[in-house]
């Protein structure tokens, strides 16, 4: 049950799995990926762990799985997957509980972690490169195994098709991804436990798990290799964590790493490894078709709609974050979920499933030193240190364009870690694991460093917003979206939480929600250099125009 201001007072009403009405399908279209979450669009834990459930069903973990044990040996990599689970399920729980209690997606919490607003930009692209790699790699198996079946048809075409047919299954965001994860669950529990039993029971192979035999090397190895995989895996709870309300999140910390965590790196993976192990093949799209006909196309196209949904859904959010702070553009979610699938069909064209574990490995390093970065703000620098502010600043008006700790901890983080997994220094193995940990380690000990050096040099807030107008935990939910919080903006009419509103010295309103006024394009930031407190009269005035603009928006004097 969840709550919703009605004007007077607050009504229950249940979270719907299918959008209602045409406030309902707005809604649900942007998903609030440039806004708090507010409480009448919130879930309950067992809503987060079916949308988080798809993640298990991946046939890129069955792949890698594969291919770690193949190239590392079954005992290696199977303790790696163990350590994977324990440095996973940590990282998960933290990100996890930021996101529940703030309402904010990842990349709106990384411009309040010390990036700044523009700074914060290049973790976007980061993250939105690495959900549209993962789009592609699964939009390619899911091709390849429609080809394998159905040869006659060009491989392009079934690429087109696998690429663009995730585009229509996120049209509405986490509202139809908890759809489809409840209802093609039970066909994904299925055909798994099908195919292993049909892989391991008509094999002419007899694979060996003992050989080769557990060595340092091979584990450190294999590790390395996933890392990579445990930081995005971490990092992409956060964007469906947002949607617990403040009282579950306790639940969200353990429901979220037992599904997004513990489900892959204990099933999945070691399922891989078996699969692989019995077919000599680390390419579920090939021997998929080869072991269950044409069932195992269907199965595999079941799961990758579950997956790749995920994959769209997340690289929409980054990209509809990085194009309105770097281009004041907000074209709207949707758009960008047309244009992963572009890049999906272009990188499933190119055969990036053919280059894994090293394309994984490159873009998995730049996520480590921004895991670092959220963690070294999270669990040090706000609470420790006690670097302002103290709460998680996401609005324009209010933020720094550029936060050099943090900014610079990530890039040479990411440039070191880089330098010697890809060259290979001193070399492949050593190369992967000190590469990873580096990256992790500059990621998370630089902004402590430079903060301390610092000693308050580098400011985060452009301008301290009214107490009144941030969010310091000290409210619930219903508290939040009660109707005395409520404003409307004065561009778009949109009545929204204070905590996601600006004041503004420029418009006529003095009132801007957090979206118009990143999207504003000929302000000159006038807010950041100019000292502006909207007064009663301001206020009165700004009722007063929005009542002449959009007559249909209840305001409501405050």
């Amino acid at each position: 049950m969840t709550s919703t201001p009605d004007g007077a007072g607050t009504r229950p009403v249940k979270a719907a799995l299918i959008p209602r009405g045409a406030q309902a399908r707005r809604e649900a279209a942007e998903d609030y990926a440039l806004r708090k979450v507010p409480a009448h669009w919130k879930r309950p834990a067992f809503s987060f762990a079916m949308s988080l459930s798809g993640l298990t069903s991946s046939v890129f973990f069955l792949a890698l799985g594969g291919q770690l044990t193949l190239t590392f040996g079954f005992p290696a990599a199977m303790t790696a997957f163990a350590v994977g689970t324990v440095l996973g399920w940590l990282g998960s729980a933290v990100i996890a509980r930021v996101t529940a209690m703030t309402g904010l997606d990842l990349d709106l919490i990384t411009r309040g972690s010390g990036f700044g607003f523009l700074g914060s930009a290049v973790t976007s692209l980061i993250y939105a490169v690495n959900w549209m790699m993962y789009a592609a790699i699964e939009a390619a198996y899911l091709g390849t195994a429609l080809h394998t079946e159905w040869p006659a048809v060009p491989a392009p075409v079934w690429f087109l098709i696998t690429a663009f047919v995730s585009v229509p299954i996120c049209w509405y965001g986490f509202t139809q991804n908890d759809f489809v994860q409840r209802w093609l669950g039970p066909v994904f529990l299925v055909g798994l436990g099908w195919l292993v039993i049909a892989a391991v029971g008509h094999s002419d192979l007899s694979p060996s798990f003992s050989q080769p035999g557990f060595t340092a090397a091979g584990f450190f190895g294999a590790l390395g290799a996933l890392l990579p995989n445990v930081v995005i895996q971490i990092l992409g709870t956060g964007d469906f964590s947002r949607f617990i309300r403040k009282t579950e999140v306790k639940r969200a910390m353990v429901v979220g790493p037992f599904v997004v965590i513990a489900a892959v790196y204990l099933v999945s993976f070691p399922l891989g490894a078996v699969l692989a192990l019995y077919t000599g093949s680390d390419n579920p799209g090939s021997y998929i078709t080869g072991v269950l006909g044409l069932f195992g196309v269907l199965w595999v196209a079941a799961t990758q709609l579950r997956i790749n949904n995920m994959n769209f859904y997340s690289g929409s959010l980054a990209l509809a974050n990085f194009a309105s702070r770097i281009l004041h553009w907000v074209p709207g979610r949707r758009f960008w979920v047309m244009f992963v699938g572009v890049v999906a069909f272009a990188g499933a064209l190119l055969h990036v499933e053919e280059h894994l574990i090293a394309v994984v490995s490159f873009m998995g390093i730049f996520c480590l030193a921004w895991l670092g970065v959220l963690l070294a703000d999270i669990l040090v620098i706000k609470p420790k240190l006690r670097v302002p502010p103290a709460h998680i600043e996401h609005r324009r008006g209010y933020l720094a364009n550029w936060g050099l700790p943090a900014l610079g901890s990530l890039l040479l983080g990411a440039l070191v870690g880089a330098i010697l997994s890809m060259a290979a220094i001193p070399d492949a193995v050593v190369g992967s694991i000190l590469g990873d940990a580096l990256a992790l380690a500059i990621g998370f000990g630089g902004p402590i460093v430079v903060e301390l050096a610092g000693k308050g040099r580098f400011k985060r807030l452009a301008r301290d917003p009214d107490p009144d107008w941030l969010d310091d935990f000290s409210r619930d939910d219903d508290q939040m979206e009660a109707a005395e919080n409520m404003l409307a903006c004065g561009k778009c009419g949109e009545r929204v939480m204070r905590q996601d509103m600006v004041t503004c010295p420029v418009t006529d309103t003095h009132v801007l929600c957090s979206v118009c006024c990143a999207a504003h394009r000929t302000c000159g930031e006038r807010c950041k250099t100019e000292a502006f407190t909207p007064s009663d009269a301001d206020i009165r005035r700004h009722l007063e125009v929005i009542a002449v603009r959009h007559p249909a928006t209840p305001v409501e004097p405050t």
